[in-house]
């Protein structure tokens, strides 16, 4: 085996991240051996059985568990397998009183599988932290190395060198998306320099691209890679392959690399390079080598990367095109068509739910015009902008062709603050699409910053109405505090926004500490208060805010809520 490419530990227990997929169906068309695990549902599987749980039930148990804790784990360990396959249960329409329960029992586990580590680390099916682990790249470190803190160290050594002596693959790569899978990722890659010393290893994924401006201080004798990848992989990948599997080329000549100098790591190219999705072949990624079957969903939604970037790429808050310097790129309606067609094929699934940032109203219409020429048989969702160019013949042809949601960044309703944000809403614009939806039968999701710098509590009071007189048009709603993040215009300049930056030392986190100088802007320790207040007054017309099932990563069971065939 060429290459062997991991998601660790902890992702989506919903869908494999599409990195996987795609990127191993990208380099098995450039001619090599390439291979997918997703170690990170495989992980959650071990971690959530019924024998686990109860090994930690007779730990918490030993050390004098109050009665509540005790509760929650019992409810844990005797409920589990069945929670777990009451999420993959066909027929997902009208089930939230089963999948309230479901969530809850995954919440017991996590509080179980926490109590269990006596304080040393926080572990539920989303989310896994070391506390104060990155503090600094020493604390990091310590928490690499720490077995009684850090549990994937044996899972490691017990369930992945195992297979992965077997395996043999003469290069390793593992893509870091999400911050919760951090920790596992640079443990792992210990272990595998010390097992597998002979093993080519890189590192990559979007949570590396996030945090690029502390990648190039990592200590390369804590994270001991061979090279780090930052924005897209595909070409990297295949440049990299070529040198160190083939000896063609030269390391210096892969774009978008990170490589080993001096104790840290070096960018080799100081601009990204991208990906033209048009060059890609079909079908872009392959599902082969995931067990389908055991995520937690009633019918696998294929994340399909049918965009990238975002086209319009101005907000000051955000780092998605700015901090990557993306580009908005999509891929040929012609070539997105072939691709559903495959792989429906290869799983059997109809379902896709889409992994972008943001697509072209014009594009998405072309797309499902496409679909409908193609009589193809599909139910999808999408992340978009509230842009006007989705008026009522647009969407009328996305619910025709099988569109059942579509994600909507609203960020704010006050004018004012979205003219700060340099947003490009409009919510009477907003409101007329909203309404569109609702009359062709799209599910809307609609997500909300709260607390950005200038706001006032006038105008997120303007938010909280909007959100009360469209209860009849959105479905679902989630609320996010506003952080500063590496990248964006406004931590590129803060002074230009009212803010300033305050000394930290914590790494590979994306939200940078600030102090808020506006006099009439909310402060960040107010937030949680006024969030929640926010929360309470809308409860009353959005009765599933906050639950488990529609929030964050556990949002995946939202898209199979909307779908007319529910599994």
């Amino acid at each position: 085996m060429d290459f062997l490419l991991i998601s660790p530990p902890v992702g989506n227990v919903g869908q494999a991240v599409s990195s996987l997929p795609a990127l191993t169906a990208f380099l098995r068309a450039r001619g090599w051996d390439a291979h997918q695990w997703d170690l990170s549902i495989d992980s959650f599987h071990h971690f959530h059985s019924r024998s686990y749980l109860a090994r930690c039930r007779r730990i918490v148990g030993d050390h004098g568990a109050d009665d509540r804790l005790m509760a929650a784990a019992d409810r844990a360990v005797g409920e589990i397998d069945a929670a777990k396959a009451s999420l993959r249960q066909q027929g997902a329409a009208g089930r939230r009183d089963t999948w309230r329960w479901a969530f809850d029992v995954l919440r017991d586990a996590g509080v179980l599988l926490t109590a269990a580590s006596r304080g040393r680390h926080q572990h539920d099916f989303r989310h896994f932290d070391i506390p104060g682990a990155v503090r600094g790249f020493d604390s990091l470190g310590a928490a690499l190395e720490d077995g009684e803190a850090n549990p994937f160290i044996g899972f490691f050594m017990e369930h992945a060198l195992p297979r992965l002596r077997r395996r043999a693959a003469v290069a390793i790569g593992i893509s870091i998306t999400y911050y919760s899978q951090l920790i596992p990722a640079f443990t792992l890659a210990r272990l595998l320099r010390l097992q597998l010393p002979g093993t080519h290893l890189i590192l990559g994924g979007g949570y590396l691209t996030a945090t690029a401006s502390d990648v190039e201080r990592i200590p390369s004798a804590l994270l001991p890679a061979d090279a780090i990848v930052l924005h897209d992989g595909e070409d990297a990948l295949d440049a990299w392959l070529n040198v160190v599997v083939r000896g063609r080329g030269a390391l210096g000549d892969v774009p978008n690399v990170c490589l080993p100098q001096n104790g840290t790591f070096r960018r080799v190219s100081p601009r990204p390079h991208h990906t033209d999705l048009a060059t890609v072949s079909v079908p872009m990624l392959t599902m082969q080598g995931l067990d389908l079957e055991r995520y937690l969903v009633p019918k696998y939604a294929i994340g399909l990367p049918l965009s990238r970037g975002c086209h319009w790429g101005r907000c000051a808050y955000c780092n998605i095109s700015n901090q990557t310097l993306a580009r908005y790129r999509r891929r040929q309606t012609e070539q997105a068509v072939a691709d559903m067609r495959a792989t429906m094929a290869e799983t059997g699934s109809n379902w896709f739910d889409l992994p972008v940032d943001s697509y072209h109203p014009r594009d998405l219409w072309e797309l499902g015009r496409a679909i409908l020429a193609a009589d193809l048989s599909v139910e999808w969702a999408a992340e978009v902008l509230f842009d006007a160019g989705f008026t009522d013949p647009v969407v009328a042809d996305l619910a025709r062709s099988g569109c059942r949601c579509l994600r909507f960044g609203l960020e704010s309703a006050d004018p004012v603050t979205l003219k700060a944000m340099r947003k490009p809403t409009r919510p009477e614009v907003a409101s007329r699409v909203l309404g569109s939806c609702r009359q062709h039968g799209i599910h809307t999701g609609v997500m909300v910053i709260a607390g950005f710098p200038t706001e006032t509590q006038v105008g997120l009071g303007r938010t909280f109405d909007f959100l009360v007189d469209h209860r009849d048009r959105i479905d679902f709603v989630g609320i996010h505090p506003y952080s500063l993040v590496p990248g964006s215009p406004m931590a590129r300049d803060p002074g230009a926004f009212g803010i300033y930056l305050r000394p930290h030392t914590a790494v590979m986190t994306t939200s940078l500490p600030f102090t808020n100088t506006n006099p009439v802007g909310m402060q960040n320790e107010d937030l949680p208060r006024v969030i929640e207040a926010m929360k309470a007054g809308l409860r009353d017309h959005y009765p599933e805010l906050g639950e488990l099932w529609t929030a964050a990563i556990g949002g995946w069971m939202t898209f199979p809520a909307c779908c007319a065939s529910g599994g």
